[in-house]
């Protein structure tokens, strides 16, 4: 028999992996002790939400609050030197999840999800951190220790059945194992800021839509997100090295749409991150398994992040809760059905990021995707993360093209495989 201090799960990080993971867990009755470094609300990015997590409301029962969730159609891709716009309406999608999504403020956003888990019965404890992990036939040990001003260095350990690694980029497991992967040849870094009180000129502009602007340059793109209060988040991200604060400011300086839309409006700090497309190559084992960025991150040209560390985190959780309920938790290879699932989406995503960065993709299926059919419905389904389903032309053919290197370094040409079919 356990002790009462014993833990079913106990999970490391609170942002939306982990969240999401500990409120459905709780939601069926097990003990859930959520583990976060960090006080909430806090700054984040990863500001864009796919349709596919649509489960935030159906699954997670959190209200889609118009002051938390600003209402996006969908994404336009704007090529500035040469005028060029592609607009892809979530709507025109193939029939599956929900027709929009939504842009979210993600110290708001984080903290509602961390909220929902303490509503069901999670534990969450801030600034506390991991420091190591050991799992066994029998069970896991989890030491940790405060953090933080005024924080004393004693170690505590908490025991539980199994662990969830949800720390983010920080990526404690695949770090402590060895198993990070870089992608070399995905966004390296990106810099970013937000404007606040924007003009109602550029919220015309922005309304009534709200699609995110996905902006081309050479070797990299900017984003221009919508947020709720009258902001518009801006960063720009580049595949090769060498970014600086100062590529931004020049951009900005000189591109008529950010200049319209950002006139007037106060610019907050300006922050970068580095080194962010990777995948875990062993992202769950004995008494464990990774959710969100820890598993793996991909890159944010397309936004698939929260999303896709969202939906893992269900898939995680469908196997979970029956092998707690049943004591097969212990199963080395309990995952593996799971890892199938999201490989294929991880996959997707991969596929469709490397070719945008390394081949004529932007050209011939962004800007120059067909006009209606079934194949630019596909192109959409991807766009809006419905990428576990198996009936999607445009998706099998990412999948089935084998000519690009994404985890190497050779120039190939990956695209000429994907033609729109007549």
């Amino acid at each position: 028999m356990r002790s009462r201090d014993d833990w079913d799960v106990i999970v490391a990080g609170a942002g939306p992996g982990g969240s999401s993971i500990a409120t459905i867990l709780a939601m069926a009755g097990l003990r859930v002790l959520v583990l976060e470094r960090d006080t909430f609300p806090r700054f984040h990015i990863g500001e864009s939400l796919l349709p596919a997590s649509g489960v935030v409301c159906s699954m997670l029962g959190i209200e889609p609050r118009p002051e938390d969730f600003f209402f996006k159609r969908g994404a336009q891709f704007v090529h500035e030197a040469t005028g060029r716009i592609q607009t892809f309406d979530f709507a025109e999608a193939l029939p599956g999840p929900q027709r929009f999504a939504w842009h979210v403020e993600r110290s708001r956003f984080d903290k509602l999800l961390r909220d929902r888990a303490e509503e069901v019965g999670a534990v969450v404890r801030h600034r506390f951190e991991v420091e190591d992990v050991e799992t066994h036939a029998d069970g896991v040990r989890v030491r940790i220790r405060p953090v933080g001003e005024g924080a004393d260095e004693q170690r505590t350990t908490e025991r539980g059945r199994y662990f969830i690694d949800a720390t983010g980029q920080d990526r404690f497991l695949a770090r402590k194992q060895g198993t990070v992967r870089p992608l070399e040849r995905f966004g390296r870094a990106a810099v970013f800021t937000h404007f606040t009180g924007l003009s109602p000129e550029a919220q015309a502009e922005i309304a009534p839509h709200n699609d995110i602007r996905v902006v081309i340059v050479p070797d990299g793109w900017l984003w221009g997100i919508p947020l709720t209060g009258q902001r518009l988040s801006v960063g720009m991200v580049k595949r090769t090295p060498g970014l600086r604060r100062s590529d931004l400011d020049a951009y900005l300086e000189t591109s008529p749409l950010f200049q319209r839309l950002t006139t007037g409006a106060e610019r907050l700090q300006t922050r970068m991150v580095s080194n962010f497309s990777f995948e875990n190559e062993r992202a769950s084992g004995l008494r464990y398994a990774c959710v969100g960025d820890s598993a793996c991150f991909i890159d944010p040209v397309f936004s698939s992040g929260v999303s896709l560390a969202i939906l893992r985190a269900v898939e995680v959780a469908q196997r979970l809760v029956p092998a707690l309920e049943a004591g097969r938790e212990g199963e080395p290879d309990l995952m593996a059905p799971m890892e199938s699932a999201t490989k294929r989406a991880y996959e997707t995503f991969a596929s469709l990021v490397y070719r945008f960065y390394n081949t004529n993709f932007i050209d011939n299926m962004i800007f120059g995707a067909p006009d209606e059919g079934r194949f630019r419905a596909g192109v959409i389904s991807v766009l809006a993360g419905d990428v576990f389903r198996d009936d999607n032309p445009f998706q099998d053919m990412l999948l089935r093209s084998r000519r690009h290197a994404i985890r190497t370094t050779g120039d190939v040409d990956a695209d000429a495989a994907l033609v729109s079919p007549s």
